[in-house]
């Protein structure tokens, strides 16, 4: 008799810890998965930041976090990962009651996008490890990792085509009230123009340098448009990295710059376009980082005959494209008789196709070639 009392107690409880486990196990849990910083360069290594906290006097004796990243965000510790379209992560700890748990998970950014978080989820269990509960939770954290920095000599070559072109359209005339900087006197100089306090300092006689009554801007048109058959994203990665490296150059000279794109926003679903804005390189670094290559573009004629008129006669245009099609061609050979001032830069591989351009764009055509192949 002793042992079904026995028996019948240890079956009401075992009962009641199952029911008050399947009750209350998820209350007052939360779950937090985070970047260490929400702007990141290409390349940079950063930590993951996972926080889950138990907030009720019931223990918890194993938790399971999970959660899914994209594959471009690699982990240095992968042991508990899975990989497939994303990243499966599952991470076990025990929790006590009113405990928090903080782990931190060193992570590279591999590549240029917008990343946020699909889905994270707890699992958790009750005493005796019958049954499993789990509960989902929402998670607003982002990163946006910036296009890769182009590390050849392509850039010099298209700053001094810029400033070339800069120069050779300048007006003669300046500007009295407007100073561009100082240098040395030379024997044309008028007397009025000497600046006493730098040759002071220098001791040697320096003049002011007037500006331009034209001040000459860049605009680039950037064209995302395919460029084989096969949909290839390698070409326009490599665009979208030559163009933010070169407005990192032109604002370190100091040379206002507008950037037009037929590339969508991942957000706004609107093309990415900054007009004559001063904001720093890096704003228009996470402008470029949220474009989305999975999205279908906006016709680059459509985009260009939109902006080019709101651009002055004398300002330079640069096309950066990997699309080369012979309509293509034609259409840049009619802008160039009407906008002399005018680049096309074509990123390719050296295995690539040759290129013949129209003869009028033969001059204003550069191609630069990179290693590797699609």
């Amino acid at each position: 008799m002793e042992i079904i009392v026995l028996v019948g107690i240890l079956i009401a409880v075992f009962m009641g810890e199952i029911l008050y486990y399947r009750m209350h196990a998820l209350d007052e849990l939360s779950l937090k998965v985070d970047f260490s910083k929400n702007v990141a360069d290409f390349g940079e290594k950063i930590e993951l930041i996972e926080v889950v906290e138990n907030r009720k006097k019931l223990p918890l004796p194993f938790i399971i976090l999970k959660f899914e990243t994209p594959r471009e965000i690699k982990f240095f510790d992968e042991v508990n990962a899975t990989t497939s379209d994303f990243i499966y992560r599952e991470d076990m700890l025990t929790m006590k009651a009113f405990s928090k748990h903080t782990r931190r998970i060193k992570a590279k950014c591999s590549k240029r996008g917008y990343y946020v978080f699909p889905r994270v989820g707890i699992t958790t269990s009750d005493l005796f490890l019958i049954e499993r509960f789990t509960k989902e939770f929402d998670n607003d954290s982002h990163l946006i990792v910036l296009p890769e920095l182009v590390r050849t000599n392509i850039i010099d070559i298209l700053v001094s085509v810029t400033l070339s072109e800069m120069q050779c359209r300048r007006t003669l005339l300046t500007d009295p009230f407007s100073l561009s900087g100082i240098r040395e006197y030379g024997p044309n100089d008028p007397m009025k123009s000497i600046n006493w306090k730098a040759s002071a300092k220098t001791g040697d006689l320096m003049v002011n340098q007037n500006a331009s009554t034209c001040t000459q801007k860049v605009h680039i048109f950037l064209n995302l448009e395919n460029y084989n058959p096969k949909g290839s994203t390698s070409l326009l990665e490599k665009a979208i990295s030559l163009t933010y490296t070169y407005l990192i150059e032109l604002s370190q000279l100091g040379i206002q710059a507008s950037l037009y794109t037929n590339g969508i926003d991942i957000l706004t679903g609107n093309p990415v376009v900054s007009e004559n804005d001063p904001g720093s390189p890096e704003k228009r670094g996470i402008m470029l980082a949220g474009i989305d290559l999975k999205t279908p573009v906006i016709p680059f004629a459509e985009i260009f005959e939109k902006y080019v008129s709101s651009t002055d006669q004398s300002d330079f245009i640069l096309i950066i494209s990997p699309q080369f099609s012979d309509s293509f061609r034609m259409f840049l050979a009619d802008i160039k008789t009407i906008r002399p001032s005018l680049l096309w830069l074509m990123p390719c591989y050296k295995t690539s196709p040759e290129v013949h351009p129209e003869p009028e764009i033969e001059s204003s055509y550069l191609r630069w070639e990179e290693v590797g192949y699609d």
